[in-house]
C-alpha cells in the first residue's frame, strides 16, 4: 500500500510540475493559448507587418531555461523604437509527458507610419 501511495504522490507531483499555464493534458499538450490585442487608431493598410517569437524549454519539469517574455518577442521582431498599432500576442504552448516543455510568446503587429 505504501508503495501505491509513493507511486501516485510521484506521479501528481511530476504532472502538476510538467503542466503548462492553462489547458494541459497529462500525456501530452498542445495548445496555443491567447494573449492579447490592441487595436490603432489610425488605418495604413501600406504599413509594414513584423512578427517575433520568444521560447523557453522545460526538461524533466525540473530545469527551465529560455526567455518568453513579450519584450524578447518584440526584440525579435526588430520593434524597438517603432510605433506599433494591431498588435496581436499569443502563447503556443507543447508539453509532452511533463518530461519536454516549449512555451513561446509570438507577437505580431503592424509598424505605424
Amino acid at each position: 500500500m505504501k508503495k501505491v501511495l509513493a507511486f501516485v504522490a510521484t506521479a501528481a507531483t511530476i504532472v502538476a510540475v510538467g503542466c503548462a499555464a492553462g489547458p494541459s493534458g497529462a500525456l501530452f499538450t498542445s495548445v496555443k493559448h491567447p494573449g492579447g490585442f490592441t487595436t490603432g487608431e489610425t488605418t495604413n493598410p501600406g504599413g509594414s507587418a513584423i512578427s517575433g517569437e520568444s521560447c523557453s524549454m522545460s526538461i524533466l519539469g525540473a530545469i527551465a531555461l529560455g526567455d518568453w517574455s513579450v519584450d524578447a518577442a518584440l526584440k525579435a521582431a526588430g520593434a524597438e523604437g517603432k510605433t506599433l498599432k494591431n498588435v496581436a500576442i499569443d502563447h503556443p504552448t507543447l508539453n509532452i509527458l511533463g518530461l519536454y516543455g516549449k512555451y513561446c510568446t509570438t507577437v505580431s503587429a503592424q509598424v505605424a507610419q
